[in-house]
């Protein structure tokens, strides 16, 4: 059974990377890359910062900025082979 939840952990894991790749190289339009390097105006609550879907993106490859994620994805081959091998990829299973 965890073999399972691995392997869908993983699967999960490659198409999020798939799709952030899509999203860096701006292959979607400017919108949707605006949408994840934009910033938001006003205040922070307080507490601890949420998680936000880049910090997988980022954490998973083992990189450790965006501006290296991004770079990395804009090389789509290496990108590609990097999401399709699951090399560098950091799994991380909360029990």
């Amino acid at each position: 059974m965890a073999d399972v939840g691995e392997r869908l952990l993983q699967q999960l894991m490659k198409r999020k990377l798939r799709y952030a790749g899509h999203i860096m190289r701006g292959s979607s339009g400017p919108l949707l890359q605006l949408s994840q390097e934009g910033k938001i105006e006003g205040k922070r609550g307080q507490g601890r910062p949420r998680r936000n879907w880049m910090d997988d993106v980022k954490k998973w490859p083992g990189l450790t900025s965006y501006g290296d994620t991004k770079r990395k994805a804009e090389n789509r081959e290496e990108w590609r082979d990097m999401v399709a091998t699951g090399r560098h990829l950091i799994i991380t299973i909360i029990k």
